[in-house]
């Protein structure tokens, strides 16, 4: 058996040929079957694999419902086991790679992989496990803790990936740094767990097979979309991410992961067509920082700083065309003013109410900022469009922009040139001054409210510029919400929905003493999460983190096409409640994203530089963006991901994202009473050429057997994801849903 790959090397195509007639055993996976490059069994004593654990001797061997485990105990300082994969077994570069984990699925469980040959770090949580960090380093992670059920037999995480060409050992730099391992070698998996504090409520990371297997064909394991017809409005799914692309950074071949910098996002897009997303996004400003695009036509460092790669964008978008994939793009702005020698942003027009320097303690945030209030900023914005999108506009089809704000990037500026602009047209040309807007509570609020206004003009600016040079129906979408972990309810809270459990070890364990335990029913039914949405972050002392990260106001919004604030949602209280979605709903449909916890540095240095996205096991991986659907039926749906993107339970998503993308884009309401168990959700969405679609959501925990539905619409039925067709009896539809699951269901037009 020969498997045929495609390594891309200097911008060119090559053809590798990998040989696996050697692996005579195959593996089932939910999309295929597939040759088993390497596997490890954790509980063999006689296992070859290169092995490596921290602090010594901490994982032991055990039993577990029947089957040997290696496991790491939940107490103690954080910890990990390694074991090395495809040393002399022919790995290459380029090529397309499942790894596959085993775990029981006995009790709760937090467990993060480490999946060196990649570069990505990906958690899941089983049972009431929270998964992420229970206390963050840097930032609250917003833990939440729900008695999801379990399966009570062995399950299997799995990461579909294209391998580097060099990997680092057990250490991960952060960026550039050493990467000495290739795949001769083979690679680390390693799995790790912070200390116990972090992961209260988990049992401790139990693995009993870890499985690697080749896919000979990407293209073949590409999901098949089945989208609207031409003139429907379509839905789009994205993600960001954060802290991934340090590793095709440095310019020394032997300090980057990838020797083809674009080859690494071509990678992206590999996953892209597996996954089934359909638009490309990638950072053009971090933090305010040009992230690959050239600044020359406008003055180069003297506008915005150069970087090594400025051509990247382009080769980027030049790639996917050539290679042919067919995707929208979107790209991602952290804007804060041009950032170079000369620049609107250095200048830092905007100043807080009451000090003179910065509005927070976070000092390399602060270095640049962009009065909106300031025409003269929507002119600098729009030279980084013209740049990084019209100039490119025949390369791909670009859906609009994506910005975000970060600390003081885009503040509430009480600069004097903003209080002129209040002046005149707001305030009859009095010029109110600082210690007036202090004194006269009234007069702050009506400045306040003024320069709201000029923000939502600002974005509007930029919608009708993108408009105005040909990106046709340009959707621009703006971020409130800067910190990774999403919105904070009041103090240090745990959500649990078994709060008697939860104080008890709050009490056990000193370190938790401060986390405020908060019934999920209270959080939901009391509407706190959608109050903090729209309220002013919290302050303290001299700062004003009221005034650098001005809060989300999507009252403003309601009629506005074309623009649209992002509602931030992670765990399940964030999407309870359909009041909440409405309150972000805009003329061209909602937008929301997922504000996952970045678990930067988690690891205390036991592995080098650490970031981890975790998920939900299994099904339930996809629980909240389908509760999002029954209670919001968003139509942009993005990730904000810390690392590189992927999924463990990849099947769970391709199956969201089919149904999620075969629905138009065009409103819909909840049917209420047509399915005969109230846990599944039925939303009827009209069109007037093309029938009726519906969008059917299994919200409960438990899988969903028999469930008839009752449609108003008749005509042919199908389900929309795939044609394929669906027979009614008695009038009704009888349906089987696991837990979270999405089912598009089309009836064509009489």
């Amino acid at each position: 058996m020969r498997l045929r790959t495609c390594h891309v090397v200097a911008g060119a195509a090559v053809l590798v040929t990998l040989s696996v007639a050697a692996f005579a055993q195959e593996a089932d996976t939910p999309f295929g079957r597939f040759a088993v490059v390497d596997e490890v069994v954790c509980g063999d004593a006689g296992d070859d694999h290169a092995f490596a654990q921290q602090p010594e001797n901490v994982s032991t061997v055990e039993t577990l419902l029947d089957q040997p485990c290696r496991v790491l105990p939940p107490a103690g300082e954080a910890k990990y086991f390694a074991y090395r994969l495809g040393a002399g077994k022919g790995l290459q570069p380029g090529a397309m790679y499942i790894l596959e984990v085993d775990y029981p699925e006995d009790v709760a469980r937090s467990v993060w992989i480490e999946n060196r040959g990649c570069e990505t770090n990906l958690g899941f949580a089983t049972g009431a496990a929270v998964g992420d960090a229970v206390v963050g380093r840097y930032v609250h992670l917003n833990p939440e803790s729900l008695r999801y059920p379990l399966s009570g037999r062995y399950e299997t995480w799995r990461m579909v990936f294209t391998l580097h060409d060099r990997f680092p050992d057990l250490q991960q730099p952060r960026g550039e740094g050493p990467r000495p391992m290739l795949p001769t070698e083979g690679f680390w998996v390693i799995c790790s767990q912070p200390k116990a504090a972090k992961i209260a409520g988990s049992a401790g990371a139990a693995v009993s097979r870890i499985r690697l297997l080749a896919v000979p064909d990407p293209d073949a394991l590409a999901l098949k979309r089945n989208l609207p017809p031409d003139d429907l409005p379509r839905r789009h799914l994205f993600w960001r991410e954060e802290m991934a692309d340090g590793v095709v950074q440095s310019r020394d071949e032997a300090q980057r992961g990838v020797r083809d910098d674009i080859a690494w996002f071509e990678y992206r897009a590999q996953r892209m067509r597996f996954l089934g997303t359909d638009t490309f996004c990638t950072d053009l400003l971090e933090f305010g920082h040009n992230q690959g695009w050239d600044s020359a036509p406008y003055g180069g460092n003297d506008w915005v700083n150069q970087t090594p790669h400025p051509q990247r964008w382009e080769q980027i978008l030049d790639r996917l065309r050539n290679r042919g994939y067919d995707f929208t793009v979107l790209p991602y702005y952290e804007y804060a003013g041009s950032i170079g020698a000369k620049s609107l942003g250095v200048q830092r027009r905007c100043r807080p109410l009451t000090k003179t320097g910065a509005y927070t303690h976070i000092d390399w945030s602060e270095i640049a900022n962009a009065d909106v209030t300031d025409p003269e900023t929507l002119d600098d914005v729009k030279k980084v469009l013209e740049l990084t999108i019209v100039r490119m506009k025949d390369k791909a089809h670009f859906l609009g922009a994506w910005f975000r704000t970060r600390p003081s990037h885009m503040p509430m500026s009480f600069g004097d040139s903003a209080l002129i602009r209040f002046a005149v047209e707001a305030n009859d040309h009095i010029i109110a001054t600082r210690d007036d807007l202090r004194a006269d509570s009234e007069l702050l609020q009506r400045y306040v409210d003024w320069w709201f206004g000029k923000r939502r003009d600002f974005l509007i600016g930029i919608r009708d510029y993108l408009r105005d040079q040909g990106i046709e129906d340009a959707m621009v979408l703006f971020t409130p919400e800067a910190s990774e972990g999403g919105p904070t309810l009041p103090g240090r809270q745990l959500v649990t929905d078994d709060p008697i459990a939860w104080q008890a070890a709050v009490q056990e364990q000193g370190d938790l003493k401060d986390l405020k335990v908060t019934p999920f029913d209270e959080v939901v039914g009391s509407g706190a999460y959608l109050q903090t949405v729209l309220s002013p972050p919290f302050t303290w002392g001299e700062w004003e983190w009221q005034h650098s990260l001005p809060q989300a106001d999507p009252q403003r919004y309601t009629t506005t096409d074309g623009v649209a604030l992002t509602y931030p949602y992670n765990r399940l209280y964030t999407v309870a409640s359909p009041e909440a979605f409405e309150a972000f709903r805009t003329a061209g449909g909602l937008a929301i994203i997922r504000h996952y916890g970045l678990n930067e540095n988690e690891m205390d240095d036991q592995t080098g530089y650490f970031v981890c996205d975790v998920e939900r096991a299994g099904p339930y991986s996809m629980l909240a963006e389908a509760r999002a659907v029954a209670n919001g039926d968003p139509r942009y749906l993005g990730f904000l991901a810390g690392g590189t993107f992927n999924r463990g339970f990849p099947q769970y998503f391709r199956a969201f994202v089919a149904n999620f993308l075969a629905l138009p884009a065009l409103p819909s309401r909840v049917l209420e009473g047509v399915a005969s168990d109230p846990e599944v959700v039925v939303r009827e969405i009209p069109t007037e050429r093309h029938g009726t679609y519906y969008a059917m959501v299994n919200t409960s925990m438990s899988r969903k057997d028999a469930v008839r539905v009752k449609l108003g619409a008749i005509g042919a039925i199908t389900f929309a994801a795939s044609s394929e067709p669906l027979v009614a009896r008695d009038g009704a539809l009888e349906l089987s849903l696991y837990p979270g699951e999405l089912l598009a269901v089309h009836v064509a037009a009489p």
